[in-house]
């Protein structure tokens, strides 16, 4: 299993902007498969691998993004997350998401990519 890292995004733009981060231990849920979205992560250090119906199908690695449908949409979440190492991350709300959009466009491109690629990933698996 690969791990994804998507661009490196400014950690320090992150935090300017309001970012909070926390500390995830090793094996602790960092969101749950069902929860109702309220915001999508930035990992900045560490390793989680991404579950779905119980089933590892990606771990991200530092510099990577996950949860972020919770940007594009207001369904439930689709998959759980868990710190394979500990980890450090920061959650970014819809407020937040706007602004980075705003100050550095690019982040949404970089979220666009991520999407694609999992979406893409995701349909090979299914035609196997």
């Amino acid at each position: 299993m690969s791990i994804s890292r998507d661009r490196e995004v400014d950690f320090g733009i992150i935090l300017k902007l309001g970012g909070v981060a926390r500390r995830y231990a090793a094996g602790e849920t960092i969101m749950r498969e069902g929860e109702p979205r309220s915001h999508m992560f930035y990992l900045h250090k560490g390793k989680a691998a991404v579950l779905a119906k119980g089933h590892e199908v990606e771990q991200v690695g530092e510099g990577g993004i996950f949860g972020e449908m919770a940007m594009i949409d207001y369904g439930p979440r689709s998959a759980s997350v868990v710190a394979v190492t500990d980890c450090e991350a920061v959650s970014i709300d819809e407020k937040l998401f706007l602004l980075l959009v705003r100050q550095t466009p690019f982040f949404a491109i970089d979220v666009m990519r991520t999407l694609v690629r999992r979406l893409r990933a995701m349909n090979e698996l299914l035609a196997r």
